[in-house]
């Protein structure tokens, strides 16, 4: 019997695009394993290929291989304990300044002084509830000699004591109300001696250090509670340091950093929440010892000083440049040089500072990794697939025409 050509094409593909799937999801899914990519030298000096050597991620080689194994970045504050903030009691209008921001300035020193109707009216007050009290005073005396002679009964002794502590309270209560626009005792007295009243109220700093900030001019208008003034009196300054997750993992409360051009720091908080704007986990840090090299508001630098709690502890794996990852899918691998060429290694790489990445797996210290030209290693890496598919479609043609003998054979 004569078979058709259309039968041939159908015997030969037929068995081919059944099996084939079949025979794909028989295959166990093999994880990623090393592979060799052939490349000469000549080819590796034609494609600009570039290699550095992996080194031991221990104490001994921190300092040579990774300056930046912990390196952080943050601002200069003050803390809250440092900071006082000078606000007006009553409103008022700026007449003068007495000081600028950046100046030193001891306790009590004038900041500012401003005409405040308000403050006019405080003093009234007090003055009337002064005199009531003196009066009441005056008149519980008296009574407590009518009472010694018999003449008032013991009820409006008791009600003359009564009317006489009440107008001592009052008078009391405008006393604080002039303590709290700055004035202390010997300032209401002489009110009560001169009876002369003022609207000129000054402002005046609540301790001794550095203004700040000064947020009045003359002429404007100031209302009470108004913050005014910023000062800061000197001590250790905290910085405000941001981390990776990674390197937060690494540091606890207790451990000294090393401040770029200026002392030590001594980390006393670390974030338990990541930012969501740059996924940082802020570190605050308290200056150690002495001295004003720090600055508020200042940028500085700070790196895990050598004698600290892990600056020195053991780490497993090799460092290599960040540039050496490649990704493939789900798995991370280097390129590592050997005598055909390169080996792309599966690692597992973690995060170890600014440009270095700790990796484990089949790569030791010594070993030059790939950093440069990954471009033409990917693309004969990805060759290595044509490579391992040729034998596969021999066999495939082997059977096909093994099929169609068969077949014209009938």
């Amino acid at each position: 019997m004569k078979l058709s050509r259309k039968s041939v094409f159908t015997a030969i593909l037929l068995p081919t695009m059944v099996l084939g799937p079949l025979a794909a999801l028989a295959e166990p899914q093999q994880p990623q394993s090393a592979q060799q990519i052939r490349i000469s030298a000549a080819e590796r000096g034609r494609s600009g290929i570039g290699t550095a050597v992996a080194v031991a991620a221990d104490s001994a080689t921190a300092a040579h291989a990774g300056a930046n194994d912990l390196a952080l970045a943050g601002t200069v504050v003050a803390p809250p304990a440092l900071l006082a903030v000078a606000s007006t009691a009553y409103a008022g209008v700026v007449q003068q300044l007495h000081a600028s921001s950046l100046q030193t300035v001891r306790q009590g020193a004038p900041l500012l002084t401003m005409h405040s109707q308000a403050w006019l009216e405080v003093q009234r007050d007090y003055l009337q509830a002064a005199t009531q009290a003196a009066l009441a005073d005056a008149r519980a005396q008296r009574d407590t000699a009518l009472h010694a002679d018999g003449i008032i009964a013991a009820a409006r002794l008791e009600e003359s004591r009564s009317a006489a502590m009440l107008a001592r309270l009052a008078a009391d209560e405008r006393a604080q109300a002039l303590r709290a626009g700055g004035w202390d005792s010997r300032a209401i007295e002489a009110l009560l001696r001169s009876r002369a009243l003022t609207p000129e109220l000054v402002l005046r700093a609540p301790r001794a250090g550095t203004v700040l900030e000064l947020v009045a001019e003359p002429g404007a208008r100031l209302e009470a509670g108004m913050p005014v003034a910023r000062i800061s009196r000197s001590g250790a300054l905290w910085i405000e340091l941001q981390a990776s997750r990674a390197q937060a993992e690494r540091l606890r409360v207790g451990e000294v950093l090393q401040v770029q051009g200026c002392g030590s720091a001594r980390v006393i908080a670390v974030g338990s929440a990541v930012n969501t704007a740059n996924q940082s986990v802020p570190v605050r840090a308290e200056q150690m010892g002495s001295g004003d090299c720090l600055k508020l508001n200042a940028y500085v630098e700070a790196r895990m000083a050598p004698g600290s709690k892990t600056a020195g502890a053991p780490a497993q794996g090799v460092l290599v440049p960040a540039a050496a990852l490649v990704r493939r899918g789900a798995d991370t691998f280097v390129f590592v040089q050997n005598a055909g060429g390169f080996m792309a290694t599966p690692v597992q790489a973690v995060q170890a500072g600014a440009d270095l990445v700790r990796v484990s797996g089949k790569v030791a210290a010594g070993d030059a990794v790939a950093v440069k030209g990954l471009v033409v290693l990917k693309g004969s890496w990805a060759g290595l697939g044509n490579e391992a598919a040729a034998p596969a479609a021999a066999t495939a043609g082997s059977a096909a025409g093994s099929a169609a003998a068969s077949a014209g054979a009938k």
